[in-house]
């Protein structure tokens, strides 16, 4: 089970980018980034954080997961956020 917010429910997460539609609009760039001891899953926590961030920063509905790292102690996650009808 995810963590979820009201914003982040909003929000449809993608690792592919194959699996975008083709009525998708580029809207910017997100950042999440939760410190790696998180419960539960910081993964998870961060996934959560991006949708959010995309939702805020945008308005968006989707965001895509482009890369994610481990720096020192946080997982950061990159994504595009994207408006798709």
């Amino acid at each position: 089970m995810g963590v979820t917010s009201p914003m982040a429910e909003q929000v449809t997460l993608y690792k592919d980018e194959s699996a975008l539609s083709g009525d998708c609009e580029k809207l910017g760039e997100v950042t999440a980034s939760v410190c790696a001891n998180t419960t539960p899953c910081p993964a998870e926590v961060m996934k959560m954080e991006l949708r959010e961030r995309a939702y805020i920063d945008y308005d968006a509905d989707t965001v895509l997961l482009t890369n994610t790292t481990l720096s020192g102690t946080e997982v950061v996650g990159y994504g595009i956020a994207y408006s798709c009808d």
